[in-house]
């Protein structure tokens, strides 16, 4: 008698990779989006940090932790008007309107009297 092999096939179940989540596609409830305004010095000295400027993704907020009393009303001012964006082709966003557009456009946007704009960190709120 000739020994039956039994062969079996084993199927594996791919296990379901978490989605990603794009935390920049549009706002996440209980997220803070941040970045730094600076005004620069480099290569003399190092960077100053002026202000940071939130928007918090649960009421859709903007708001401001001035750093430098002295450079407080240019930056309340230079927070209350639109955006503007240098580049093929120049771009104006509105804060009223579109405001994580608005908070999204700092690092690329043009400021100002040597000043600049960090990249947007997030963080939750509760940190």
């Amino acid at each position: 008698m000739a020994d039956k092999i039994k062969t079996t096939r084993k199927t594996t179940k791919k296990k379901a990779e978490p989605k990603k989540v794009d935390v920049f596609a549009s706002p996440v409830t209980g997220m803070v989006y941040e970045t730094t305004i600076l005004l620069k010095h480099e290569p003399i000295a190092k960077d100053q940090e002026l202000a940071k400027v939130s928007f918090h993704g649960s009421t859709g907020e903007v708001s401001l932790s001035s750093l430098e009393p002295r450079y407080e009303a240019r930056i309340e001012g230079l927070i209350e008007g639109d955006m503007l964006v240098e580049g093929p082709p120049v771009i104006l966003v509105s804060k009223s309107e579109t405001p994580f557009d608005w908070i999204k456009s700092f690092p690329k946007a043009t400021l100002g009297n040597k000043m600049y704009a960090s990249e947007l960190v997030t963080y939750y709120e509760n940190q």
